[in-house]
């Protein structure tokens, strides 16, 4: 009897699973591990959103999911992950990577390759597909210009500037700027988005007043990761010269060239507009510059905009304003504006146990509900269908610039030695940076050539000793 009453038992067990799909079995709980970049709330907010993830993977999915961060800073988020990869080791699921990383993780073979899983699903193609373009080069794309896609966004990013708009607006200030320049400060969004370099410039110059304590811009110059290149970079796209021929990887005669040494020197030269010792400022020391009424604007991501306008750590959060950064005038007369994208892709390790969950996650993410809920809590989403409404661009103060600035994006080198190559340009840069505000610079062209004349013979030989060039 007893026999006969656990087979009768096992019997209604099987029917239950057969008629649920197996989802009785598929309750046991996946653990995915996400390794973020600490102090960074894009990435801290994407954990913090997985509970919802859980949600939906209980109703549509038939599992549960907990989903554990681990974090490290910048500076120590590559050791950390390509430590974990190259010991093929599945301590991570998820790696949010930077976009520069594609390269070296992809060669390995360590991340996986996501073409074939994007056109499995027509709703993943389709969240892929409307995304800019500037976006899946940068955030998805190894090698450069290919269509093989090893990332995908977990949060767009690109300079923008902060101002003080209280300033702006203040008619003592408007009058003395006047009389002293003979043309109105810049009062609008528009206004800042037909501004040139040259015009800034003088902006820039009237409120710079040492004697009060008070500059006109806070900037990065420092040598940690990548905070000076990534503003140095611009200026050379912007003052329409480049890093590198994106096709035989000549370095020399290229990053060397008139416009980009140009692009160096006036970069630099900006430094005496800002606060004593900001040629070691990062991204922490230009939001804290401006956020304790030290600078009138700060050139720095989309990003870390949150504590501007939070009244617990800013003491102007309610007089910024977000525009986007000037340009230069070319010979025609038509305003050039390319800056750096920031922001992050997140990768699936090779060696991850639970492949088929992470790419689960990842197809969550892109959904619409996913990617409001991320953009409400002070995130950048990709999706178009999002990011160009009205509705979101007025959401953060710094969402219209963030969007605005995406079409004139572009990101570093991909390549497997990209920290060679920026290691190189961060010591010639900063070195030259720190020169001039030392005032031992005495022919500042001259020295912004040999700084880039130094940067084109050391990278050539990392790119010969890679196999990029002969």
């Amino acid at each position: 009897m007893k026999k006969g009453k656990v087979l009768a038992f096992l019997l209604i067990v099987l029917v239950m699973l057969s008629l649920s799909g197996g989802s009785l079995l598929s309750q046991e709980k996946v653990t995915l591990r996400i390794l973020g970049i600490g102090g960074w709330h894009p990435s801290e907010l994407a954990i913090k959103l997985a509970p919802e993830f859980n949600k939906y993977a209980e109703e549509n999915l038939g599992y549960s999911v907990e989903i554990l961060g681990d974090f490290a800073p910048f500076t120590a988020l590559y050791e950390k992950a390509a430590s974990a990869l190259a010991s093929h080791s599945d301590a991570y699921d998820i790696i949010i990577s930077d976009s520069q990383w594609l390269g070296a993780f992809s060669t390995g073979g360590h991340i996986v390759q996501l073409n074939d899983i994007i056109e499995s699903d027509p709703n993943f193609k389709a969240a892929v597909e409307d995304m800019y373009p500037e976006h899946r080069a940068s955030y998805m794309t190894y090698p450069d210009g290919s269509d093989q896609y090893w990332g995908l966004p977990q949060e767009g990013d690109d300079l923008v500037l902060y101002v003080r708009k209280d300033l702006l607006e203040d008619p003592t200030e408007q009058a003395n700027f006047k009389e002293k320049y003979g043309f109105d400060l810049p009062q609008t969004y528009e206004d800042f988005k037909n501004m040139d370099w040259e015009t800034f410039e003088k902006v820039l110059e009237f409120f710079t007043r040492p004697e009060e304590n008070f500059y006109g811009l806070a900037a990065e110059y420092s040598k940690e990761y990548d905070y000076i290149s990534d503003h140095v970079m611009s200026f050379i796209w912007t003052w329409g010269g480049d890093v590198i021929d994106w096709k035989t990887f000549k370095v020399d005669g290229v990053i060397n060239a008139p416009e980009a040494v140009e692009a160096l020197e006036y970069y630099v030269s900006l430094l005496r507009f800002q606060p004593p010792g900001a040629v070691t400022y990062g991204i922490d020391q230009c939001v804290n510059a401006i956020s304790q009424g030290q600078v009138f604007s700060t050139l720095t991501w989309a990003a870390v905009g949150a504590p501007i306008f939070d009244p617990n750590l800013s003491k102007v959060y309610d007089k910024v304003m977000v525009v986007m950064p000037p340009g230069k005038k070319d010979e025609n007369g038509n305003l050039r504006r390319v800056y750096c994208l920031g922001g992050q892709p997140w990768v699936i390790s090779s060696y991850s146990k639970h492949q088929k969950e992470a790419i689960d996650f990842l197809k969550w993410w892109y959904t619409e509900d996913a990617q409001w809920t991320f953009a409400r809590g002070g995130g950048n989403p990709v999706i178009r269908s999002i990011i160009d409404t009205e509705e979101f661009k007025n959401l953060n103060p710094w969402n219209r610039a963030y969007v605005d600035m995406i079409p004139g994006g572009r990101d570093f080198w991909h390549l497997p030695c990209y920290s060679e190559l920026l290691l190189i340009q961060q010591e010639e840069w900063t070195a030259y940076a720190s020169a001039y505000a030392a005032g031992e610079v005495e022919d500042t062209f001259a020295a912004a050539q040999k700084a880039m004349d130094n940067i084109a013979r050391r990278q050539e030989q990392v790119l010969k000793d890679w196999g990029f060039l002969e």
